[in-house]
């Protein structure tokens, strides 16, 4: 009896449904193990903190993998990706799901609402008139500033007189801060390991608020995780010690998915996860380093959400959105709208 031929197609087909299925294991088993060591040693390792700032996209990655073992009839293969999907799920689903009756706080209806905006502008940034016009528009009370240069600075609230009578700007190192409101603000002191930041006291109509504004050092490498964590943990100390309304908004440089971000989870609301949809990606929208191409021209597509807005218990978030073109910068900027809770 002649042995069946194997035609040069169908040796290419083995070869590549071979190698699929490897890629697809390996996939998986990175998935387990980055899991795993979620749990022990935690964000302390290297690849744990690359994971986090892209668990969103592992997260897309799984399901496209769970579809393709699915219909590959892989039975053990698309039962471990199953449950990594639904590990996924656990820890995305409040902002999968669109919110449809708000937070569940009630309201004080006999206060006014309060607009939040952080924006970190890029220390190269030079398009006052069109930070000025974004402001406008979104017309928020207050806004939150990070790498925000003096000569910017200058020239920005001169564009933004009268609306915007009051500004603060920080006297710390290189990139500094700052804020600017349609109300008062008097600064408060900053605590020595609470590194990048700024404290205001801030008057509103609905009352005095403590404003944080916060650029945080970046978690990939270990120096500047030890120090992002010793700042979060002085937030919130001072968070904890506050007894009236707190606001902490800024460019954090981490993810929900990092242990960092939960020192401050624990004892204040994210407004994104509160009343937000979707996974609010404010990072990159358009580069801005040097670089020897025209790239800085071309708007890029956010991948990661690392700025925030958090509030206290004394706020019920309304909504939050993320401003698609932030004006010669690399981030996008945020807007909240607050009201005071009962």
């Amino acid at each position: 009896m002649a042995r069946p031929r194997h035609t040069s197609s169908s040796c290419l087909l083995r070869f590549l449904a071979a190698w699929g299925s490897l890629a697809l294991w390996s996939f998986a088993l990175a998935l387990v193990l980055w899991n795993v060591a979620r749990v022990y040693p935690g964000d302390r390792w290297l690849p744990v903190r690359v994971g986090n700032y892209f668990a969103p996209w592992l997260m897309i990655g799984a399901f496209v993998a769970l579809t393709i073992a699915v219909l590959e009839r892989r039975r053990w293969l698309w039962r471990v990706f199953l449950v990594l999907c639904l590990i996924f799920v656990v820890r995305f689903w409040p902002v999968l799901l669109p919110h449809l009756d708000g937070n569940s706080a009630a309201a004080n209806t006999s206060t006014g609402s309060l607009r939040v905006m952080t924006f970190n502008v890029h220390y190269a940034n030079e398009d006052v008139a069109g930070v000025a016009r974004l402001i406008h528009a979104e017309a928020p009370d207050l806004v939150a500033f990070q790498e925000f240069t003096q000569p910017f600075a200058g020239r920005l609230t001169s564009e933004l007189a009268p609306e915007y009578l009051y500004a603060l700007l920080d006297h710390g190192e290189w990139p500094r801060l700052g804020l600017i409101s349609r109300y008062p603000l008097t600064a408060l002191p900053t605590p020595s390991d609470a590194w990048r930041t700024q404290v205001a006291r801030w008057a509103t109509p609905e009352g005095e608020v403590i404003v944080w504004n916060v650029h945080s050092s970046p978690s990939v490498g270990q120096r500047g995780w030890e120090r992002q964590r010793q700042t979060f943990l002085a937030i919130a100390r001072e968070v904890k010690a506050a007894s009236g309304p707190v606001i902490v908004l800024g460019d954090f440089n981490t993810t929900d998915q990092a242990q960092n971000y939960q020192l401050l989870a624990e004892h204040l609301t994210d407004v994104h996860r509160a009343v937000g949809w979707g996974f609010g990606f404010t990072f990159p929208g358009r580069w801005r380093d040097p670089w020897p191409l025209p790239i800085h021209k071309v708007p890029l597509v956010p991948i990661l959400r690392i700025d925030h807005i958090f509030v206290s218990q004394h706020w019920l978030p309304e909504a939050i959105h993320v401003v698609p073109e932030g004006p010669g910068s690399d981030h996008l900027p945020v807007v909240a709208t607050l009201r005071r809770a009962l």
